[in-house]
Order: C-alpha cells, then sequence, then structure tokens
C-alpha cells in the first residue's frame, strides 16, 4: 500500500467515530481528499461530498459509513462505575474485559469493562449469557461524584483505539 494511503488508513481507524457521533473521522476524509479533489461539501446531516472533474459527462458514485458501533453513558452509580447503552450491534460476551475510551468535552478517559467477579457468581449465573446491563465502565472514580466531574452521561464509548499491521 503506498504511503499517502496507508496514513489515510491508519488515521481513519484511529478516529473515534460511534454512529452520530462521526465528525473525527469526517475531518479524517475532508483532509486526505483536499489534496486531489476539486470540490469538498459536507451537507446537513454531516455526508461528505467530494468531487473531482465535475463537469465531467459521465459520473460514477462512491458510496460509504464512517461510523462504528459504540456504547453512550447512560448512568453513574454510587461507586463512580458507569453504564451503557449500545450504539449499533453488540455481543455483550466479547465486551467483558475490553480496554474502551469514553470521549468526553474534556478529551479521551480510559476505561475497562468489568462485571461481577466469575468466583462471585452461583452456578446459575454461570450458565447464562451476559446481559449488556450486568456490565459496567470502571475509570478509576472512586465514587459519583469523581465520575461526574469527569463523564457526563451521553458521552459517547468506543473499544480503545489502535493501529496494528499484521504479517500479511
Amino acid at each position: 500500500m503506498e504511503t499517502q494511503a496507508h496514513d489515510f488508513l491508519k488515521a481513519l481507524l484511529n478516529a473515534p467515530s460511534p454512529s452520530g457521533y462521526e465528525e473525527p473521522a469526517q475531518a479524517v476524509v475532508r483532509d486526505y481528499v483536499a489534496t486531489f479533489a476539486d470540490e469538498v461539501k459536507t451537507d446537513l446531516h454531516g455526508n461528505v461530498i467530494v468531487g473531482k472533474n465535475v463537469d465531467a459527462p459521465v459520473r460514477v458514485l462512491l458510496a460509504g459509513h464512517c461510523d462504528q458501533i459504540g456504547l453512550v453513558v447512560t448512568h453513574i452509580d454510587d461507586k463512580g462505575f458507569l453504564y451503557t447503552k449500545p450504539i449499533g450491534g453488540w455481543d455483550p460476551q466479547q465486551l467483558i474485559g475490553q480496554r474502551m475510551t469514553v470521549w468526553t468535552k474534556s478529551g479521551a478517559v480510559p476505561a475497562v469493562i468489568a462485571r461481577k467477579p466469575i468466583h462471585l457468581l452461583d452456578t446459575d449465573e454461570r450458565k447464562k449469557v451476559v446481559k449488556l446491563e450486568e456490565l459496567w465502565l470502571d475509570i478509576g472514580a472512586t465514587d459519583r461524584d469523581d465520575a461526574a466531574g469527569i463523564v457526563r452521561i451521553g458521552d459517547p464509548v468506543t473499544l480503545e483505539l489502535g493501529y496494528q499491521e499484521m504479517r500479511n
């Protein structure tokens, strides 16, 4: 892959963009296409529209979306743990122990998804598939007030972003 395209892909994959919060990924796209596009527009809905040789007799449309699945903070409990609702489709089983990022107005806040520890689950609980409502985010807050000073209800959450090259 050529360097410019590789750098674009890396920047795009590192831009948080859960549905409804796509602005960072849209900015990456706008910056990248500005180097070769004849026109770049953003419509009322946030769609990035790129034109190249716009007066040509034949036109081609390439369409895609730039959002990712995520979570949104809906509750902070007395212990400072955050509870969430999904943005998109999640398998809650896959979230346990995942490193996450809460995207606040002040910046990124690291978090981890937790649940009731395995050694405290009774036999029936161990057989059940975990529900998202049974999971929480730990941001290292001491209590509700501490967490509320950092995170707000409505803040989006993503898996910890990171780009990693594979062998092939």
